[in-house]
């Protein structure tokens, strides 16, 4: 008999945790903003993860232009925009979501920007103006939509 009570309380813990665990709000989501500057650097990194992201744009305008931005978005739409003017601009993009966007502006002597999406619907434009353009472009999902300009001075 006293088996038999130690599994029925088991049972009532288990489906007490399942109906709290099930109940909880999503955690929401957290982002760490980081940038530093000087007279001729710039450098700015932002990472976002969970549901809901607000979108990202970054504008630097120093001689030396570095934005990072890697966004961790669930089933949600991630968005990013970066915008670099100056002599070398360096541009690094990571999403992961429902949906991702992504546009990348650039325009300078040396330009390189790196993108990665994943999700169910990937769209990524990027704009490089200047003489040395690099541009690199990995996609992964059902619905993938890219256009890339590059253009010398």
């Amino acid at each position: 008999m006293r088996c038999g009570r130690d599994v029925l309380k088991r049972v009532v813990t288990a489906a007490v945790l399942l109906a709290a665990i099930g109940t909880a709000t999503p955690a929401p989501a957290a982002t760490v903003l980081r940038s530093v500057t000087d007279r001729n650097v710039r450098i700015d990194t932002v990472v976002q993860f969970g549901n809901d992201l607000q979108p990202v744009t970054i504008e630097e305008s120093s001689q030396i232009n570095i934005a990072r931005v890697i966004q961790f978005g669930g089933t949600g739409t991630v968005d990013a925009t970066i915008i670099q003017n100056g002599t070398r601009n360096y541009a690094n993009v990571i999403q992961v979501g429902g949906t991702t966007n992504v546009a990348v502006g650039q325009s300078g002597l040396s330009n390189i920007a790196d993108i990665t999406q994943v999700g169910n619907s990937t769209n990524a434009l990027l704009l490089q103006i200047g003489d040395m353009n690099t541009g690199a472009v990995r996609q992964f999902g059902r619905f993938n939509w890219l256009a890339i300009f590059q253009f010398g001075r």
